[in-house]
């Protein structure tokens, strides 16, 4: 390493030029980054959907959802296997191990579902199989409302669509709400009894006057010319002119029974913003474009289409890029304070303009350095990034003050500037290599690391890398020319100096002391230790600080089956509450089926938490009758679906359905009895009102029908049919055909519906089938083949963690007093099950780094011992960092275990140095006084370090932001930690090198030799 120094000082120009170009080609790069909240993650899932119209959960489960689950947890790389089975519908979700192709793993998949659906019912839609993608959920919404008559859904659909189609960093426009337009073909039943047609006949001649059929060629004078026959209605006039023959052998026009016009089809969902009905549009982005580049494009076209239609407003309801710039802002900020405290911590030491910005001018070169790799890498601008550089800018500057530290230290015995740069350098170029490396090391690691802690954190990791051995070259080349140049002078007499030299005189008496009494020390140091395990026992777990939560989102369900229009108006208090409480901005409503979401955006004079939103609504709509209704908070990010809810979850499995259902009964109650919980919820516990109509094959028999001919029936007479599609000037539409809105809504009519039977006459549905009815469960769920049924209890955000506690014994000494039925006990949730996978894997990268830490000191000392002395300041070290979290009420999760990842890296450095020196100064001196020496020799660069580490990372830890915050527990760990391991090192390590080293123990024994002897002389005197 000397070498560069040398030949920098040899090239100073070229050397200049380089910074030069670092400038030029860092500054480009800020501009290439994609800005997102986190980088990309990918879970390895696979979704088969499987719709099944008219199956009940049971039957569905029985005639669908198996045969899916056999047919794919066989195959390769299938970790496990969760079914979810509704009426019509059917969802089996494949979990794979991480580090599974999931390309190989769709193919395997797709193929074997391929050959199970040839066992699958001839009335089963085809299975379709749909990846897990982060980036499928909508990152913008956009509410459209109109001022006049204009068709606001024919402008999403012709215009606005189209457009964001055309965008190449759109993946997918999703459209809810609106009326669309059909041709309705309105079936008169008294004409078609008089005539004695039936739906069905009626379809057949429909259909079979929208045809085009190839001729052939014919001869045109010296050509042949292609031919073909067509039939097509242009008009509504053509369509009621379409003839049709009844079973008398008359021909009627179609008109004649029924009336055909245009009309609009019945909302199958409602949306609103702000109380307006509107037509919503989601939008999601392509994987590798940035939501914000994403969120900019859109908002210029709607912009340039808003434009040309004035009539039509087009609000931004919903837009990821506006959380993700303000944490990435905030965060930026927190990288400009550091960079400033760094700066103060350096000037008030050397009290010299020049070596403050000397050392300074290491943290932008490095940072320019550090985003040129970073864009060569492929990495986003995310939190994680920003937050590595917030961390990286402390550490940044410690080579540098080393190396100028000791420039200076050499300048008073060498008056050459250049010849003083070149031996300051060349005496801590081993500390400073060795310290960079062994901080690198900790991160390789994080490379091989699978799962979610792999994907989130390895760009953190390689950011710091990159950080590090960019500091690391210019401390050993820059700082040497720049202290050769321009000739900086160390003030010596500093106020902070003054204080440094009195502290390491202090130092240097109270060590004395403590190097006599090293069990004494070591006992309250094992004991300190020891209190922060206890400590770390107490604190509360998740997998990660939640972010991204910036909306809070109302789940609305009422029993399946409630029409849309009585659930709108069921739910119209609530939305009409967000739209008069002034902590909102807006909200934007969606109603579906029996299900409706309100999604609030809070407003920017909010001073509430998203998560006290969350409370103060749980309270207020958790007695309103005949919903269940769950506040949540709600964003952008995989990160805020990872993190603990103010819920806890309870999974139950077993065999039997009903006993699963006693059982979350009883899980229930016992929720409901803990303090903090506002309410519950359970998939099995609210069953649904379902009719069954029981067609006998036999009586069908009889009247010349088939059972399917029967249900067929049934299907089109209460639903309609769609029977062509038809073009009227430049527009498509559906024609359908249907009955009178009010004829087959209930039982009695369906029963009486009149089918004509091919033997003659008519018969009714009732002649040949009863209605049975029974309650079902909304959804039954299956993992690795047992029913299982997730219990969940609502929280306020103060009660989640103790709630949980309480939960959880609870639950567990009613397993234990056989309080459940025989065969049901509980099984470990899908969030619980990665809590435990996520923090084994970042405990295996712990011990890897710890292992290559020992490994590379080892070699560099050239003795073990030295390099086990040096680590025993990392389970000091954790004293400080346990404390912080402890009275900081911050969680333990993934973020604050991967600051323990770093800290095993961090803490070493200070070790490193003072080991080092120490093994110089023991050549010229008594051990004990080396270590007395090297202590106050190294106390300033130790403090300054230190200091600009922990200066750095402190406005990360008082951020106001939700989202920057998740980096808070990493920054509480690290800073704990070095405050401590900075004492333990000043305190402890000379212990730990008296007792461990050879030289050490000898002159203790030759100590203790003198003071017998003493003893004995005066004795005999």
């Amino acid at each position: 390493m000397s070498s560069l120094t040398k030949l920098a000082l040899k090239r100073p120009v070229s050397a200049l030029l380089i910074v030069l170009a670092l400038f030029v080609f860092g500054i480009g790069s800020v501009f290439g980054f994609k800005m997102e909240l986190t980088p990309d993650m990918e879970m390895p899932m696979l979704f088969v959907m499987t719709i099944y119209q008219g199956g009940d959960p049971a039957t569905t489960e029985e005639l669908v959802t198996k045969i899916i689950e056999d047919a794919g947890k066989t195959l390769s790389g299938v970790d496990s296997v969760t079914a979810q089975t509704m009426e019509n519908m059917s969802l089996v979700m494949f979990s794979y191990e991480y580090g599974t192709d999931t390309d190989d793993a769709y193919a395997d998949l797709r193929s074997a579902i391929d050959t199970a659906s040839l066992q699958l019912p001839d009335d089963a839609q085809d299975p379709v199989i749909i990846q897990m993608d982060m980036n499928a959920q909508d990152m913008m919404t956009l509410s459209i409302t109109s001022t006049g008559d204009t068709d606001v859904l024919a402008f999403v659909q012709d215009e606005l669509q189209p457009e964001l189609d055309r965008l190449s960093d759109v993946a997918q426009v999703t459209i809810s709400g609106g009326e669309e337009d059909y041709i309705r073909v309105q079936l008169h039943q008294d004409k078609m009894q008089q005539y004695g047609v039936t739906m069905a006949n009626i379809k057949t001649y429909i259909t079979t006057t929208d045809f085009t059929i190839p001729i052939g060629s014919v001869e045109q004078g010296a050509q042949n010319i292609s031919t073909s026959a067509s039939s097509k209605p242009e008009n509504l006039m053509d369509l009621q002119k379409l003839p049709i023959i009844t079973n008398r052998g008359t021909t009627i026009s179609l008109s004649d029974i029924a009336t055909v016009s245009m009309s609009s089809k019945a909302n199958s969902s409602i949306s609103r913003f702000n109380g307006q009905d509107s037509i919503s549009v989601g939008i999601a982005k392509v994987q590798s474009e940035g939501t914000v580049d994403v969120s900019n494009h859109v908002k210029a076209l709607i912009q340039r289409v808003g434009a040309k239609n004035s009539a039509i407003q087009i609000s931004v309801a919903y837009d990821a890029a506006d959380s993700i710039k303000s944490s990435l802002s905030s965060v930026a900020q927190t990288l400009v304070l550091g960079v400033l405290f760094s700066m103060l911590v350096l000037f008030i030491f050397f009290g010299d303009i020049k070596a403050s910005l000397i050392v300074g001018s290491s943290m932008p070169i490095s940072l320019l350095a550090t985003l040129i790799f970073m864009s060569f890498a492929g990495f986003s601008l995310n939190v994680v990034t920003m937050g590595a550089l917030v961390i990286a800018i402390g550490m940044m500057v410690d080579s540098s003050i080393v190396v100028l530290e000791s420039c200076f230290r050499l300048k008073d015995e060498r008056p050459d500037f250049k010849d003083a740069a070149m031996a300051g350098t060349r005496v801590v170029v081993s500390s400073v290599s060795a310290s960079t490396l062994t901080t690198v090391v900790v991160y390789l690691p994080l490379s091989t690391m699978k799962g979610l802690a792999g994907q989130l954190f390895s760009q953190l990791g390689f950011t710091i890398i990159f950080a590090m051995l960019s500091s690391l070259i210019v401390a050993i080349t820059l700082i040497p020319i720049f202290f050769w140049k321009y000739r900086p002078k160390e003030k010596k007499n500093t106020l902070a100096n003054r204080i440094v030299g009195h502290v390491g005189n202090g130092y240097k008496t109270l060590l004395r002391h403590i190097m006599l009494k090293k069990k004494t020390v070591m006992t309250v140091s094992v004991l300190l230790l020891v209190l922060s395990f206890v400590l770390a026992g107490q604190l509360d777990t998740e997998l990660m600080s939640a972010t991204g939560l910036d909306n809070m989102s109302i789940t609305i369900d009422q029993r399946t089956g409630t029409r849309l229009e009585v659930v709108d108006e069921n739910i119209q208090f609530i939305e009409q509450m967000i739209i008069d409480d002034p902590d909102f901005d807006g909200c934007n409503l969606t109603i579906s089926g029996a299900s409706a979401t309100i999604t609030a955006y809070p407003s920017d004079t909010c001073t509430k938490s998203v998560n006290q939103l969350v409370d103060e609504y749980n309270k207020k709509l958790k007695d309103t009758p005949n919903m269940s209704i769950i506040v949540s908070a709600a964003g952008s990010g995989m990160s805020s679906m990872m993190s603990v809810m103010a819920s806890t979850e309870v999974d139950m499995s077993g065999n039997n359905i009903e006993d699963l259902k006693v059982a979350a009964r009883k899980v229930e109650q016992i929720m409901l009895n803990t303090p903090g919980v506002i309410k519950t919820s359970s998939n099995l516990t609210s069953d649904a009102t379902q009719a069954k109509i029981q067609i006998d094959p036999l009586k069908c028999m009889n009247v010349g029908l088939t059972a399917v001919q029967v249900a067929s029936e049934m299907y089109n007479a209460s639903s309609g049919v769609e029977v062509m599609d038809m073009t009227i000037g430049t527009e498509e539409y559906t024609v359908r055909m249907e009955y009178p809105e009010d004829s087959y809504v209930n039982m009695n009519q369906l029963l009486n519906l009149e089918i004509a039977s091919p033997m003659g006459g008519m018969i009714t549905v009732g002649d040949v089938a009863k209605a049975v009815y029974t309650d079902v469960p909304n959804t039954l769920v299956r993992e690795n083949g047992k029913y299982q049924v997730a219990i969940m209890a609502y929280t306020t955000e103060a009660a989640k963690f103790t709630a949980q506690e309480s939960i959880i014994t609870a639950v567990d000494n009613a397993e234990k007093n056989g309080e459940f039925p025989a065969g049901v006990g509980q099984t470990q949730s899908m969030m619980n099950e990665m809590i435990m996978e996520e923090f084994t894997a970042i405990g295996k990268a712990i011990i890897t780094a710890v292992f290559l830490i020992f490994l590379v000191m080892a070699m560099q000392f050239e003795s073990p011992i030295f390099s086990l002395m040096v680590m025993l300041s990392i389970p000091f070290s954790l004293i400080g960092s346990f404390f912080l979290l402890f009275i900081s009420g911050s969680t333990l999760n993934m973020t604050s275990l991967m600051g323990v990842l770093m800290l095993v890296g961090i803490v070493v450095n200070n070790g490193i140095l003072y080991v080092d020196t120490t093994n110089q100064l023991k050549e010229t001196m008594s051990l004990n006084d080396a270590l007395m020496e090297s202590g106050r020799l190294r106390l300033r660069p130790i403090l300054m370090t230190t200091l600009t580490t922990i200066l750095s990372m402190l406005p990360m830890i008082f951020t106001n932001n939700e989202n920057a915050a998740m980096m808070k527990g990493m920054s509480l760990i690290i800073i704990g930690g070095l405050i401590t391991s900075t004492l333990l090192i000043l305190l402890l390590l000379p212990s730990f090198y008296l007792l461990m080293s050879k030289q050490g123990r000898k002159e203790a024994k030759e100590r203790r030799r003198q003071k017998r002897m003493k003893r004995r002389a005066a004795k005999n005197k």
